[in-house]
C-alpha cells in the first residue's frame, strides 16, 4: 500500500512540475494592434498627404486602402510600416515575487 502510495504522489509532483515547466518556457508572441502605411515620393523621401489615411487597425485594411492610393497617386509609393513585434517570456511565477509597484 505504501509503494502505490508514494508512486501517486511522486507522480502526481512530475506531472504538475512538468506542466510548470512547459508552460513557463513557451514564448508569447505581441501582435501588432495597429499598421501604419508609409508614404515616400519620387526621390525616396517620407512624405505626408493632406487626406490621406495612414493608421489602421487590420492589416487587410491597410494593403486594400494601399492598392487604393496607388491607383490615385501614381506618383508616389504607398507601403505598410511594420514594427517587429516583442517576444516575451511568460513566467507563471513572475506575480509570486514580483513587488508591488504603487
Amino acid at each position: 500500500m505504501e509503494k502505490i502510495l508514494d508512486k501517486l504522489i511522486t507522480g502526481f509532483f512530475v506531472v504538475s512540475l512538468g506542466i510548470l515547466w512547459y508552460y513557463s518556457t513557451r514564448y508569447h508572441q505581441v501582435k501588432q494592434e495597429q499598421y501604419r502605411i508609409a508614404i515616400h515620393d519620387v526621390y525616396g523621401r517620407q512624405v505626408s498627404i493632406d487626406g490621406v489615411r495612414t493608421s489602421f487597425g487590420t492589416h487587410r485594411v491597410a494593403t486594400s486602402y494601399i492598392s487604393e492610393y496607388r491607383d490615385r497617386f501614381p506618383h508616389y509609393d504607398f507601403s505598410m510600416a511594420t514594427e517587429i513585434p516583442e517576444t516575451n517570456r511568460r513566467n507563471p511565477l513572475h506575480r509570486i515575487f514580483k513587488k508591488n509597484q504603487r
